[in-house]
């Protein structure tokens, strides 16, 4: 009885092994490619934030400005005495943005028989910051006058 023998089929070496140098440049340029599509998102995504920054900072200021005007008093003598003050100097940020506050009262009504009433009160901060335009923030609110 004759054996049968098995031998192994040894497979010539492949000459791929691993990434090559064309794979590699090639990823880099998909790579880079995502990157600068993503730039613009980036920049409009800075830009919107620094402006958003810019809002919040002028209505933080517009609150204090109400305060002001809730704790200026309820007569009519203490709401044009607060209209008549001079407003705040303008204030600067650290990126150069300046903050103007202004405020406007009505007039008070001069017959003792149309109290108690309110008086409208406007209150606005303007920005401007270099290269930029904003668009004023301003709130009105109603004080309520006792007799006086």
């Amino acid at each position: 009885m004759k054996k049968l023998q098995i031998t192994s089929v040894e497979h010539p070496q492949r000459a791929e092994r691993g990434f090559g140098l064309i794979e590699i440049v090639i990823s880099m340029l998909l790579l880079g490619t995502l990157a600068v599509a993503f730039l613009p998102l980036l920049i409009i995504s800075l830009r919107s934030s620094e402006r958003n920054s810019t809002v919040a900072t002028a209505t933080q200021m517009l609150d204090q400005e109400l305060v002001l005007v809730r704790t200026a008093g309820d007569t009519c003598l203490a709401l044009t005495a607060y209209g008549s003050s001079p407003s705040v100097p303008a204030t600067s940020d650290g990126r150069g943005t300046s903050y103007q506050r202004a405020h406007t009262v009505a007039s008070c009504p001069s017959s003792a028989a149309s109290y108690p009433r309110t008086v409208s009160v406007t209150v606005t901060v303007s920005i401007s910051a270099p290269g930029q335009t904003y668009t004023p923030v301003t709130a009105t609110t109603l004080v309520y006058l006792r007799v006086p």
